[in-house]
């Protein structure tokens, strides 16, 4: 059996990496929270959708929206000790937010259909990527502040990541070929 703080350390890491994702790619996060309360055990509150307006670009939007859902399993992968449980609930809200971006893909009539959107789920895993290795740190700083404040709402979160981020053109991290 696992000790809880080494369960809410992983959904800690998890939640910040989604966190930093979002504020880099400029999708405003509502909550973020280790908080365990019945079935629920935290989360990230992110409307990416809601950008569409002001994006001006859905691929671009899409593309984010994947990084934003697959950085928390990238960081998932170095994880030595047992998946907590808490941890397989939130890969399972990831899944079902994948899924979520693959039929908006179909929607907003950038693919024929959910089949075709693994060119845009590729984009985002590699952004994803080429971001943590960039941002490791900050995602390790904004955990370790999620588990001593349990949930931090949208503007104390913004204002933590402007405070503690370093420069980042978000724009150009994109654009690079490389993980």
């Amino acid at each position: 059996m696992q000790e809880p703080d080494t369960s809410q350390q992983q959904s800690a890491k998890h939640l910040a990496a989604r966190a930093v994702l979002a504020y880099r790619a400029g999708l405003p996060v509502a909550q973020l929270s280790v908080a365990r309360d019945g079935d629920h055990s935290g989360g990230i509150v992110c409307d990416w959708k809601g950008e569409r307006d002001s994006f001006h670009n859905d691929e671009k939007l899409l593309v984010r929206a994947f990084a934003f859902v697959y950085i928390g399993s990238i960081v998932d992968q170095a994880i030595s000790d047992p998946i907590s449980d808490e941890l397989r609930k939130e890969l399972v809200v990831d899944m079902s937010d994948a899924l979520e971006a693959r039929q908006t893909a179909v929607d907003w009539g950038l693919a024929k259909a959910v089949a075709d959107t693994n060119p845009f789920a590729h984009s985002g895993y590699k952004l994803a990527s080429r971001l943590l290795r960039v941002d490791q740190p900050l995602v390790e700083s904004l955990a370790r502040e999620l588990m001593s404040q349990v949930t931090i709402r949208g503007e104390p979160l913004r204002k933590w990541l402007d405070a503690n981020a370093s420069p980042l053109e978000f724009d150009d991290l994109e654009t690079r070929t490389t993980y």
